[in-house]
Order: structure tokens, then C-alpha cells, then sequence
């Protein structure tokens, strides 16, 4: 799947890396580079790196080096989840029970998926990139009302000629063509792999596996296409969402907005596509326990209508007995939800900085009307 690499919001990347003959990973970070250098270059041609009284510059502002870090971090992870994917490409195969599962039923419907040629993929398409528009149009009104939409300035408002087309022009790449285009290829990528599981479920060419190592029962490749991109994400725009507080000091709209937007899209980005994950996983475990108890009964009617003329009978039925109960026990084990205790301790890490500027912030209104409630009658 080289060509989801070389089109759409990873096209700087391959571009890149064809003309210095690099890979991946120093793609991302060079195109980074020179996003942080230019943010540099046009707030020094502002002189506003660092600015007086509430005034924010840019090194006083962490908001937007932490979309350098998402700039930076998320390509890696989908290159991570396809590199993760086609390591996977023969159980895929096993799973479907076909030879060329792989290609008919991931590659190409995560082509036609991000080609837009599939009716999903443009419903997708629209919200990723009408949300990214609509953060965009946002950004840049708000950016021309320093003074009125937050009260000081900042080193990217329109007061600022070189820092504001910097970043209309950033902004403009940033949230209408990568982010959205990486939203693309994450919802790609499950969509296929959760139906490729469900038809083969459906067809009977997957079986649940108690005893894999990935806990998972067989199916530990899913869960992290699922929550890694989800809990990079999270641990990165925490950083912008408690800055934009600890700079506005109040639940200002931006950084209100930032911060429900960064929850709710994470927390959906992982439960809609695990409560899908989750309805395969009940049925396949039902299934096994449904199989176990009939190999149980089997064992039990072999007993009781043999036992007088084998003595060893009940010693070998109570040994199976003990190995049903163990694996019906792994059976049960095996989590409904995968991941879910991981996604939870990174969302209480990311809202936890946001927590602390908000109370900081209310402390400061508070501050002034303490000591009146302090008082003695």
C-alpha cells in the first residue's frame, strides 16, 4: 500500500523523500523542520518571539508546537498501522480462509476508501475535511479580533503581517489536507479490517484462539490499529488544549471547544470501532464455549455408557473435566472491549493538565473574593 504513502495529505512526505532519497520517519521530521523554521522566521520578522504583559509570542505560546508534534508524530503512526497491517497479511489470509484475503478484502477497499470511489468513503471524506475547513475558518476569524475574541494580542494575529499568513498558510495544509487526509486512512484501515473479520466470522473461517499470546484470543493485531493513532493523538493535543486554558486563564470558547472536541473525538474514534470488534468477539466466544460443552457432554455420554469396562474412565473424565473448566475459563478472559483499560489511563493523563489549568484559572477569579467568605461574622 506504498500509494496511500505518495497521495493525498502524505504527498509532501513522498515528495520528500524522492527528492533526497530519505525514509519515512526523516520525511516527517524534515517537513516538520521547516514548519518550525518558518514559524520562527515570521515571528523574528515580527519581532514577536517573545512578547510583554498577557501578550503571548510564539515561544510563549505551547499550542503550536504541539501541532508540530502532531504534524510530526501522527504520519508515523498510520506508517506504524500499515507497516502493522501488512506484517499481519498471512493471518489475514488464514482468518478469510483465502490466499489473496489480503489484497481483495484490505488493499483494495482502503484504496477505493480514500479514492472516495465508496459511498462511506465520502461521507467520511466530507465530515474530515468540513471539519477541518470549518477549524480553519475559525482560527483565521479569530485570529483577525485580537483584543475582542481573547483581550491582549498574540504573534499570529492579523497585527502581525508575517506570523498570520504563516500560519493561514500552515493552518490551511495542516487542517484541511493532513490531518484530515490521516483521519482518512485510519477509518480506512478499520473499516476493512473489522469487516474482513466480520465475514469471517460469518462464513465460520475464523476460530477464537484461548491460548494466543496477544490475549486476544488470535485477534491481538486489531486492538492497536484501534488505539494507538487514538492515544498519540490524545497525549499530543492535550498539550494545545491545556495551553490554550493556562493562556486564556478561563474557559474561554477556544479552548472549551478544544478540549470537547479532542474528548469526544477520541473517545469516538476508539468506542465506535471496538463496540463493532466487540459484537465478533461475544459471538466467537460464545460459539467456543457452546463447542466446549458439547465435547464436555460427548465426554460425559462415553463414561456413562462405558465406565464398567474401563476403570481408567472417570480418572481421564476428571481430567477433562479440569481441562474444559481451564479453557472456558481463558474463553471468558479473553476482554470484550481490548484495550479499553489503556485508553482510559491515557485519557485521564491528557485531561489531567487541562484539570489543572482550568483550576488555576479559577482560583485567579476566586482569588479576589476569598477573603470575604473567610471572614469572621
Amino acid at each position: 500500500m506504498a500509494d496511500i504513502r505518495r497521495s493525498g495529505g502524505l504527498w509532501p512526505h513522498w515528495r520528500a523523500g524522492r527528492l533526497l532519497r530519505v525514509g519515512f520517519a526523516v520525511q516527517s521530521c524534515i517537513l516538520t523542520g521547516l514548519c518550525v523554521a518558518g514559524a520562527l522566521a515570521a515571528s523574528a520578522k515580527d519581532h514577536t518571539l517573545l512578547m510583554s504583559g498577557r501578550n503571548v509570542g510564539l515561544l510563549q505560546h505551547p499550542t503550536i508546537w504541539a501541532f508540530f508534534g502532531l504534524q510530526l508524530a501522527l504520519p508515523l503512526s498510520i506508517k506504524r498501522s500499515l507497516t502493522h497491517l501488512f506484517e499481519n497479511r498471512e493471518r489475514i489470509d488464514r482468518m478469510a480462509g483465502a490466499k489473496d484475503a489480503y489484497i481483495k478484502q484490505i488493499v483494495q477497499p482502503i484504496r477505493q476508501f480514500l479514492r472516495l470511489h465508496s459511498t462511506p468513503g465520502r461521507v467520511i471524506g466530507a465530515l474530515a475535511y468540513g471539519a477541518g475547513l470549518a477549524a480553519f475558518v475559525w482560527n483565521t476569524y479569530q485570529n483577525q479580533l485580537p483584543g475582542v475574541i481573547v483581550p491582549w494580542d498574540f504573534w499570529d494575529s492579523s497585527n502581525h503581517l508575517w506570523g498570520f499568513w504563516f500560519t493561514r498558510v500552515y493552518k490551511l495544509y495542516l487542517f484541511c489536507w493532513l490531518l484530515p487526509y490521516i483521519s482518512l486512512v485510519h477509518v480506512a484501515i478499520l473499516m476493512a479490517v473489522l469487516k474482513a473479520v466480520r465475514q469471517a466470522r460469518l462464513l465460520g473461517t475464523v476460530e477464537l484462539q484461548p491460548f494466543a499470546a496477544d490475549g486476544v484470543g488470535g485477534l491481538g493485531f486489531i486492538p492497536p490499529l484501534v488505539s494507538s493513532p487514538v492515544i498519540v493523538t490524545l497525549l499530543l493535543s492535550t498539550i494545545a488544549v491545556a495551553a490554550a486554558i493556562a493562556v486564556h486563564r478561563a474557559l474561554d470558547v477556544t479552548p472549551t471547544m478544544g478540549l470537547a472536541i479532542l474528548l469526544g473525538s477520541a473517545l469516538g474514534a476508539y468506542i465506535v470501532p471496538i463496540v463493532f470488534l466487540r459484537r465478533d468477539i461475544v459471538e466467537l466466544k460464545r460459539t467456543t464455549l457452546e463447542m466446549l460443552w458439547t465435547l464436555q457432554e460427548n465426554q460425559y455420554a462415553q463414561i456413562a455408557h462405558g465406565a464398567g469396562a474401563d476403570p481408567t474412565a472417570f480418572a481421564r473424565a476428571n481430567e477433562a473435566l479440569e481441562y474444559f473448566d481451564k479453557v472456558r475459563r481463558r474463553v471468558d478472559g479473553i476482554p470484550n472491549y481490548p484495550h479499553i483499560s489503556r485508553i482510559f489511563k491515557t485519557l485521564g493523563i491528557a485531561i489531567t493538565p487541562s484539570l489543572i489549568s482550568t483550576g488555576l484559572s479559577l482560583y485567579d477569579h476566586l482569588t479576589p473574593v476569598l477573603p470575604h467568605f473567610l471572614r469572621k461574622p
